[in-house]
């Protein structure tokens, strides 16, 4: 399961250790998993995308 966020800042990331960085542009969506969405959250280079009645969007 992996949930839906929208990058606030342009950069290189990874959603596992195992995988290669990615640019990532500001605005940008992408499916990640929980806790990596949790991680980029805290520290303000994204936030959680959620539908017009607040849910968060899930992508399996």
């Amino acid at each position: 399961m992996k949930v839906l966020i929208q990058y606030t800042e342009t950069g290189k990331y990874r959603d596992q250790a195992w995988e290669a960085l990615t640019v990532k542009a500001k605005g940008d969506v992408a499916a990640v998993t929980p806790s990596y969405a949790a991680q980029l959250i805290k520290e303000k280079k994204a936030c959680l995308m959620t539908s017009d009645d607040e849910q968060v969007i899930f992508y399996s």
